[in-house]
């Protein structure tokens, strides 16, 4: 399997999740939704950014 970088619109998407990710888990921006708090929606956006991320390392085009 070989690897590549990600491309822009990848690492922008990542880019967002991760300031997301801050707005909730560290600056307690994010409201509660559906019951969850706003720093469990943080983490779980560090969590999808990471997989966009490495995704991206693995899938061509991505």
């Amino acid at each position: 399997m070989r690897t590549q970088a990600p491309r822009g619109m990848t690492i922008v998407v990542a880019g967002i999740l991760v300031v997301v990710g801050i707005a909730g888990t560290f600056l307690h921006l994010l409201p509660s939704v559906a019951g969850y708090p706003g720093a469990t929606l943080g983490v779980v956006a560090y969590v999808v950014a990471t997989v966009v991320m490495v995704a991206g390392v693995f899938i061509r085009g991505l």
